[in-house]
């Protein structure tokens, strides 16, 4: 469509006050095309133009331009697209916007992809286009260049920024490492060897590091203790809070050549005692259960704290739950833990888990299904009870993403 003679004056005043101070052009054939020409002929527009690569490489011709016009016409051989695509890619990394006037559309694609230049700085035209529409197609380009640099500027910003967190990610990875090593070596490396008392645990933190924590361990030559511990939350807060409540539980004392074991209700008031010490805030809990086991007589000793009840699970399936008083600890100085006392009876296993279990059945029957899932597998031995239920909770909804950390202690006497 043609311009009327007004339209051209008032495009070609707002293109003047456009145009950069230097456009480069690169025509290797003998002649200029016929629409360039008003581009030479305009006494407010620098355009400098050559004939050949050779001269382009020799001049500098990309420098100080702001705007490159390649007429390439018809390519012949691999060398002249090698020799243009140096061009193509030199005013790309120049940041300078590029008008491409050929027939062949795939010359724009020898520019090699690269990630530093997201935005498209390439435009390809026929060469009959018109003279109005080439001069609007450059202002166009050089009204967006300064825009497309800032863009890039900014995203260059954000990628380093984007380089920094995943650094400190990775950092951060590290750390959980570390700390997962360091609470795993606070576990059982081995269960102790009796010929009355078999042992299986379960333990599996939501995250990285745990807020449970469990310990079987021989106290003497006829008692072996056991313990089950779970801080208020998951993560390395929590994390932290049970190694001091693993290193903070005094089970027996030494006085010269003589010890005296600490009953459980003794033990769990001096652990009270030492978190209520720390004066944690207000949603920083504990829960825990301890007992002791006469290896002989098969005598359990047991107190708790908050904890989920203990079970106990007889050889035909039937299940029943040890009923023991006991607040949370840490809460409130010099609160006591009533114990119990009680012979396991043979064939029989005790169970301690960790709120976490009961989740992993879900929220509200939870418990009842997972005393149900218990009871089906009591004829196995206490690991392989143990494994059996860790297949059924890899069966559950939201498995790989547990809500909240997995502890569960079996105890079978034989």
């Amino acid at each position: 469509m043609d311009l009327s003679d007004t339209q051209k004056s008032a495009l070609n005043t707002n293109i003047s006050a456009k145009l950069p101070a230097r456009i480069r052009i690169l025509c290797p054939l003998p002649n200029l095309p016929e629409n360039l020409k008003p581009f030479l002929e305009r006494n407010d527009v620098q355009c400098d133009w050559i004939t050949s690569y050779a001269l382009a490489e020799k001049n500098d011709f990309l420098d100080h331009s702001e705007l490159a016009l390649f007429c390439p016409g018809k390519l012949s051989d691999i060398a002249q697209k090698r020799n243009l695509g140096k061009f193509l890619l030199l005013a790309q990394q120049k940041k300078i916007p590029i008008l491409l006037l050929t027939e062949d559309r795939t010359l724009a694609n020898l520019i090699p992809v690269d990630n530093t230049h997201i935005l498209p700085r390439v435009q390809t035209a026929s060469p009959e286009i018109g003279t109005e529409e080439l001069w609007g197609r450059i202002c166009a380009m050089l009204d967006f260049s300064p825009w497309f640099n800032r863009i890039e500027q900014y995203t260059g910003q954000l990628e380093k920024w984007a380089c920094s967190l995943n650094n400190r990610f990775e950092e951060l990875h590290q750390e959980l490492r570390l700390a997962w090593r360091v609470q795993q070596d606070f576990l059982p490396k081995r269960m102790p060897k009796t010929s009355k008392l078999r042992f299986g645990a379960l333990y599996r933190p939501a995250s990285w590091v745990s807020g449970d924590i469990y310990d079987i361990f021989q106290l003497d030559e006829h008692h072996i203790g056991f313990f089950i511990a779970d801080v208020v939350g998951h993560g390395v807060a929590a994390g932290l809070m049970t190694l001091f409540v693993k290193r903070a539980l005094v089970t027996k004392e030494i006085s010269g050549r003589s010890y005296r074991l600490l009953t459980p209700d003794q033990a769990m008031a001096r652990l009270n005692d030492d978190l209520a010490s720390l004066e944690l805030p207000e949603h920083q809990f504990v829960t825990a259960c301890y007992g002791i086991i006469n290896t002989q007589t098969l005598e359990l000793t047991i107190a708790r704290a908050g904890h989920p009840l203990p079970i106990l699970i007889t050889s035909d399936g039937r299940s029943e739950r040890i009923e023991l008083d006991g607040s949370l600890l840490g809460v409130f100085s010099g609160a006591e833990f009533p114990g119990k006392q009680m012979i396991l009876p043979h064939k029989t296993k005790l169970i301690l888990v960790t709120d976490g279990l009961e989740q992993a059945f879900g929220n509200e029957t939870g418990e009842e299904k997972m005393i149900e899932k218990i009871s089906n597998s009591a004829n196995l031995p206490a690991q392989q009870m143990i494994d059996a239920l860790a297949a059924i909770i890899d069966c559950q909804e939201n498995s790989l993403h547990p809500a909240d950390d997995i502890t569960a202690v079996v105890i079978e006497t034989l």
